[in-house]
């Protein structure tokens, strides 16, 4: 403070005193690193200033040098080398080490990207250049090094976890069966095209499928069999998503978006990019490399026009043919916006086998990964595929750490909610004051009027409900897609028209059905979900608002008594999974130890990995503690979980070795 105020000073200037006045000096700040002895000499090593290199971390650039070693007595050098700087915690983003980076840096930048998906890149760097100036330094942080350092040190981090077996896109609770899948497409994640570039992204066929592999495949598909334009519509929906063909955008943008797959619990497993929109061929791409996993039922938002295309592809191509073989499942949520047939027959809520399983559960990875639609839009292709893969990693890793707590606390809910639905069911019984042979009379009923195929409508009833459709979309539209007032004022005219052919339509119908009236249109358009006399009356069966309300109420109930027995069963494959990749981690340990590993890698990478193998076991240790006791806690009702996540601190004062030597006596019988 010599001139009169506070102020920052760079870590390679000081301040000294000279002729009764201070001033500045410049010093030789060496990087803070391990550095190993050189020699057996007893006089000790001096340790210099080598090259000056650049040094980002958290707080900013820094300009500091590399350090260097000498032996006054018998001439022995050091100079920093890769090995040193990775064994320190450093990441070079050069060849040369002109720049380096810490890893503590990536580490934080990967957490904030977990937490906000749609931080860019400039927008951290900015914050490191300001906290640069902060602490007296100055100098710009390159953006593209940096990124590019960051994608290659995930990509090392990656193969690291790959020569231990590990793969962070599968599901623990779901293997070696996976009940179910879960497909749905994502049109925020486009890339536009003018972000070229000709580099090959680090992580290609990792995440998202090669782009290759999967043209080949929708043009195999559509060589060998005919196809329909246009989108599907179901019941007041029109079908974005349900077509069997379609052009690429008109827009100036590359990929149009994703085709997600996930499981049940919502971990990530695949996925690839979109060049024609949602076409039923991207799904089915998936579907076919999920098939070697056991799948049980197969989740989409149009599945009651995906499975009659899924048919038809595997009539003409037999090879896809064990495809079939999973069960389709209409997503709860979507089914609302179906026909109520097509609901009754494909919802997931009516599925038997199904459970709990919504179909929605890719819903929640899409409002992540959307939110970085914002960055990935401008990158090039490489990158873009790079960064989405981390994401997707760093998404799977979360998941899977708190696996255990979800799986205990959905069986805790599910649990009390067979018991609420039941005491809910016999009240509805009282009410409407059915006994048990009645209520399963009406809910055969139901599941044999819509098992009925035939479409027996008249040109008249057609001739409504696409009126209905029509009318009913046009209102959708109206604000949502045109915004101009000409236009407003064109589609109210178009609107009005369709109106007046549609209460004429009405007209006609009540007086050639005296006993099945229909109400007005403005009253036919308010009902969301409206039962048509002549759907209502299939096969002499005539199905009515109690039959309905009484079916689902019944389904319900039975979805949550099977969901308790899936939620067990992957309980149990989740304990046998950990217990697993902890054997196989102790087997690679002993064989790295000893030299036997097959592995292909220096000496000093044998010994690295063998550290960071004993790390990742010790880690799945304590994991499958906290499991244990979250499913023995349950399942023998000794405690009660929390809502907040985890479980309480009570009876966990045993170590973990404790807990380990009862785990072989409490295994058994916790399973039992």
């Amino acid at each position: 403070m010599f001139e009169g105020f506070f102020k920052p000073l760079s870590p390679v200037v000081g301040v000294t005193r000279k002729d009764d006045s201070y001033c500045y000096v410049s010093y030789d700040r060496l990087l803070p690193m391990a550095m190993p002895e050189i020699c057996a000499c007893q006089t000790g090593c001096l340790a210099g200033p080598g090259k000056t290199v650049i040094v980002i971390g958290i707080n900013g650039r820094h300009q500091l040098a590399l350090p260097s070693l000498r032996c006054a007595t018998c001439q022995a050098t050091w100079k920093a080398g890769l090995p040193d700087l990775v064994a320190s915690g450093y990441w070079p983003a050069t060849p040369n080490f002109e720049t380096i980076y810490a890893t503590d840096l990536f580490r934080s930048y990967s957490n904030i990207k977990l937490r906000a998906p749609g931080l860019s890149r400039q927008a951290f760097l900015g914050m490191l250049e300001d906290r640069t100036v902060v602490f007296g330094r100055t100098g710009p942080i390159c953006g593209d090094t940096f990124q590019k350092a960051f994608l290659e040190w995930q990509h090392a981090e990656y193969r690291k976890e790959n020569l231990c077996g590990g793969d962070p896109f599968t599901c623990y609770a779901c293997r070696p069966q996976m009940h179910a899948v879960s497909v749905d497409g994502n049109r925020k994640l486009y890339r536009f095209a003018t972000a070229t570039s000709t580099d090959k992204g680090l992580f290609e066929g990792v995440f998202l499928a090669k782009d290759d592999d999967v043209a080949s495949f929708v043009e195999d598909i559509h060589h060998r069999t005919h196809h329909v334009r246009g989108s599907g519509a179901c019941g007041s929906s029109r079908l974005g998503a349900a077509r069997e063909v379609a052009k690429k955008s008109g827009a100036k943008i590359d990929e149009e978006g994703l085709e997600i797959g996930v499981c049940r619990h919502g971990v990530l497993l695949m996925a690839l990019n979109m060049f024609r929109g949602e076409i039923f061929a991207y799904p089915m791409y998936i579907q076919n490399a999920m098939a070697t996993n056991n799948v049980g039922y197969f989740c989409s938002d149009v599945a009651c026009k995906y499975w009659p295309y899924l048919q038809k592809v595997a009539s003409a191509c037999p090879e896809y043919s064990d495809l079939l073989h999973m069960h389709p499942l209409l997503s709860v949520m979507h089914a609302k916006a179906h026909q109520w047939t097509c609901e009754v027959k494909w919802s997931g809520r009516n599925q038997l086998g199904a459970g709990l399983t919504i179909g929605e559960e890719v819903e929640q990875v899409n409002a992540y990964l959307s939110r970085a639609g914002v960055c990935t839009k401008h990158m090039s292709k490489a990158t873009r595929t790079d960064m989405l893969t981390v994401l997707a990693m760093e998404w799977n890793k979360r998941k899977m750490e708190h696996l255990d707590h979800y799986l205990a606390q959905r069986l805790r809910k599910t649990s009390k909610r067979v018991q609420a639905e039941s005491t809910a069911l016999q009240d509805m019984k009282t009410q409407l004051r059915v006994d048990e042979d009645t209520a399963h009379h009406w809910v055969r009923d139901v599941k044999e009027w819509v098992s009925v195929t035939a479409d027996n409508r008249s040109s008249l009833e057609m001739k409504i409900q696409g009126l209905h459709l029509s009318l009913q979309q046009r209102h959708i539209d109206l604000y949502r897609k045109i915004d101009s007032s000409k236009k407003r004022q064109r589609a109210r005219k178009t609107i009005q028209l369709e109106k007046a052919r549609l209460m004429t339509a009405i007209t006609s119908y009540n007086q050639l059905h005296p006993s099945q009236q229909l109400p007005t249109a403005d009253e036919l358009l308010q009902e969301d979900q409206f039962l048509w006399p002549w759907d209502c009356s299939t096969s002499g069966t005539t199905i009515t608002a109690d039959k309905k309300a009484l079916f689902e109420k019944v389904m319900l109930l039975e979805r949550l008594k099977e969901e308790e027995q899936i939620l067990l069963k992957e309980m149990m494959r989740h304990w046998e999974s950990l217990q697993g990749e902890l054997r196989s981690l102790e087997h690679l340990a002993a064989s790295l130890k000893d030299g036997s590993s097959t592995l292909q890698i220096p000496k000093g990478a044998c010994d690295g990995l063998h550290s960071f193998v004993l790390k990742k076991a010790d880690d799945l240790k304590g994991q499958r503690v906290r499991a244990k006791k979250m499913y023995q806690d349950f399942v023998y009702g000794i405690g009660e979980l929390s809502e907040e996540g985890g479980e309480s601190d009570e009876g966990m004062e045993g170590s973990a070795e404790e807990e380990e030597e009862e785990e072989e006596a409490g295994e058994a019988e916790c399973w039992g």
